[in-house]
């Protein structure tokens, strides 16, 4: 079984959003995404994000938008457990990074929570690099949030985090 990489504009965001509940559940359990999550409109959402399929239900996703004039963040990088190490999630980042070029967009961040381990040493393996604190400082600044606590603006909560970012024009 092979999953197509495809892009989660609104269509299939309507057609999957149950699926992709159950999955950030299952995924992040307290933490889990609810139907507003998914629904809420940013920049460039459904054009950035994408989904995985295998046999038309999803395995897998990446929710993602734009910010500033030339940054991308991914929100949400899932893959279902029993999915893993098959290249899925290596998949949904390499289109996602392709579709930001398309965009030229030049920068991707990501927020991860410093005990996700294997999430992290994913996005290390991909290329991403810890945000030292004079770039976190300008990383929120530019997101227009001026606190730490403002990051995930009550979605997400408490734990340590740690911003990676990604160059993606030299």
């Amino acid at each position: 079984m092979t999953a197509r990489i495809w892009p989660l504009d609104k269509r299939r965001m309507r057609r999957h959003i149950l699926a992709l509940c159950s999955i950030d559940r299952k995924s992040f359990r307290d933490d889990a995404w609810v139907h507003e999550n998914f629904e809420r409109v940013l920049p460039d959402k459904f054009r950035l994000s994408r989904i995985a399929l295998c046999e038309r239900k999803p395995v897998g996703y990446l929710i993602a938008s734009r910010y500033g004039n030339r940054c991308a963040h991914a929100h949400r990088v899932v893959v279902i457990s029993r999915f893993r190490r098959r290249g899925i999630g290596t998949r949904l980042m390499r289109s996602f990074e392709n579709a930001c070029r398309e965009k030229r967009l030049d920068e991707i961040t990501l927020e991860s929570l410093e005990k996700r381990h294997d999430a992290n040493r994913f996005y290390e393996f991909m290329g991403f690099v810890r945000m030292s604190e004079e770039g976190l400082l300008s990383y929120l600044r530019l997101k227009g949030k001026t606190k730490v606590k403002q990051r995930y603006s009550g979605l997400y909560p408490s734990g340590e985090v740690v911003v990676y970012n990604k160059r993606l024009i030299p």
